[in-house]
């Protein structure tokens, strides 16, 4: 099965301080969900202990077999890092706020980055701008250790997302048409590689993203592997200020969600809003009923419908509410999945909890949303929504 990750994540559209025609609208910052709501209790895994075993393996992402120049050095791949937090704002980040959140008590790594959406063949994406040098050591496993995957980068190609690529039908070693705020640039897809922070789905060189008109270092990787991640976030909001949005990436291994889980009669309101939609096709980033679902697309809708607000991407969605154990799981708990061979430990697919084993989804690229058994292949764990 692909993956359905969603697209929406906290960036910003920052073309104007170049003094070009932006690609579109002003610069903005989109909000978060409260930190309460990116917290989630309990065990990270959540799953029933018989379905743990992923199924077909992790494996190197499928890069171009285009020839490498030699003139582009890529540092190799030293030790694993993680990353707890990704903040990112609506122009560079003042060098003395940087060098407060390298001084906070836990944070290990902190990566400069530049984050802007552009137009990929006409389609509104997340990009990051990496050096790809030190980001590698960020990436999940399967890609962090393929020196080709950040040769092509730093070469100035574009690494996609495994979601990205094969949802929309960009192949490995095609090319396609980026837009920014300076205009079109021409680029190769290097490979299809998830990078691990919810919503990214596409890497270049910070080169590129010059090129490109992208905002120079808006956005923080934070690396910071015993902090407690409350206390973390409180730091980070007085370093970087209110205006500075913060995504958790990391997963919350302390019950921090606050309010009560959603009614039950509000519960079945989700149910009939999501099947209303039944038979409606899944779309890539889409999130409305005249332009179609992807899988948390349509569970955003279906629970704003019925007055609760829910993050829109998959990932995120799986920080809402308190995690339940597969043999616990109600009607109306969300369901989720780790297909994405590129990234095995990121989120990558949801689902709403009909009860007596069946579930609604919108699966992926040529179904409609439907109704079908409970898959435990892959599976991660459930979330019980809290208001």
């Amino acid at each position: 099965m692909r993956t359905c990750a969603g697209t929406t994540a906290a960036f910003a559209v920052a073309f104007t301080a170049f003094g070009a025609t932006p690609a579109w609208a002003d610069p903005v910052v989109e909000d978060r969900p409260p930190v309460s709501e990116q917290f989630a209790p309990g065990s990270p895994s959540g799953t029933d202990p018989r379905t743990r075993e992923r199924e077909g393996g992790d494996r190197a992402p499928d890069v171009s077999d285009a020839e490498l120049r030699r003139d582009a050095h890529v540092a190799p791949f030293r030790e694993a890092r993680s990353v707890e937090y990704f903040a990112v704002a609506p122009r560079t980040l003042p060098r003395e706020a940087v060098s407060a959140v390298r001084g906070i008590d836990g944070v290990e790594g902190v990566l400069t980055v530049d984050a802007a959406r552009v137009e990929i063949e006409g389609e509104t994406t997340s990009v990051l701008g990496v050096n790809p040098s030190n980001f590698r050591n960020h990436a999940p496993e399967p890609s962090a250790e393929s020196d080709k995957i950040w040769q092509g980068v730093a070469e100035g190609h574009i690494a996609l997302s495994n979601d990205v690529g094969t949802e929309r039908g960009l192949e490995v070693g095609s090319e396609v048409t980026v837009a920014g705020g300076r205009g079109e640039v021409p680029l190769e897809v290097w490979t299809h590689a998830t990078s691990g922070i919810a919503g990214i789905d596409a890497l270049v060189s910070r080169e590129r993203a010059a090129e490109l008109g992208m905002p120079e270092g808006n956005a923080l990787v934070v690396s910071a592997p015993d902090a407690d991640l409350w206390e973390l976030h409180e730091a980070l909001t007085e370093a970087l200020g209110e205006d500075v949005s913060l995504q958790l990436v990391a997963d919350a291994p302390e019950p921090l969600v606050s309010g009560e889980a959603v009614a039950p009669s509000v519960v079945e309101q989700v149910i009939a809003n999501a099947e209303s939609q039944l038979g409606v096709p899944y779309v890539w980033g889409g999130e409305t009923p005249e332009g179609g679902f992807d899988c948390s697309g349509l569970l955003q809708w279906a629970f704003h419908e019925a007055g609760v607000s829910i993050p829109r991407v998959t990932h995120d969605q799986w920080n809402a509410g308190r995690r339940v154990e597969f043999d616990d799981i109600q009607r109306g708990d969300l369901l989720f999945w780790r297909t994405d061979p590129t990234a095995p430990d990121y989120i990558s697919h949801v689902a709403i909890y009909l009860g007596d084993g069946m579930m609604l989804e919108a699966p992926r690229t040529g179904l409609n949303v439907r109704v079908t058994p409970v898959r435990t292949s892959n599976y991660a764990g459930a979330v019980r929504v809290n208001t």
